[in-house]
């Protein structure tokens, strides 16, 4: 709560407001359901699972577009998805108001792994599926795996580093 209340000063609330704002928090925290809590006790770990099932769906979808590009419109492609995506988990990240600093390092190591490592298993089945049809289309696995974690952390990196928008509790 000393987060809250320095940053409601900051934005100029007077002691009374602060105040009066912090018990209706807390009151609202000691009157959720166990439903609730067991919930939002869960929802971390759901939105790992679900992150790592959608970045390996995109990796699977990225399969036709690895084996007929090449060059920079291939990189281009793969730098737009990693975007789109890193920007739309970044987004979700900031709308779990719970979760505190460690949750965030977590998230900000773990998923971009788990995105390197399934571009990298796809790229790989990618440039043998190539070569099994006779294609000349082949990939270096490590600069795709490498650039499409790196455009999928990009979101991340720009709220919490470049904006400073810090949005977890410090608790």
């Amino acid at each position: 709560m000393e987060n809250l209340v320095n940053r409601l000063e900051k934005r100029g609330w007077g002691k009374k407001e602060i105040v009066k704002a912090v018990e209706i928090i807390r009151n609202a925290k000691q009157s959720k359901s166990k439903d609730t809590i067991f919930i939002e006790k869960r929802i971390y770990w759901i939105l790992l699972i679900i992150t790592i099932v959608a970045n390996f769906a995109i990796s699977v979808a990225l399969m036709p577009i690895l084996m007929s590009l090449k060059g920079m419109f291939l990189y281009f492609i793969i730098i737009t998805l990693g975007i789109a995506f890193g920007l739309l988990f970044e987004l979700v990240i900031r709308s779990i108001e719970h979760l505190e600093k460690r949750h965030h390092q977590l998230l900000v190591i773990f998923i971009p792994l788990i995105a390197l490592v399934n571009i990298f298993i796809i790229s790989k089945i990618s440039n043998n599926l190539t070569s099994t049809l006779g294609l000349a289309n082949l990939h270096n696995t490590i600069t795709i795996a490498i650039v499409y974690a790196a455009s999928f952390v990009l979101p991340y990196i720009v709220y919490r580093f470049i904006l400073k928008i810090e949005y977890y509790a410090k608790e």
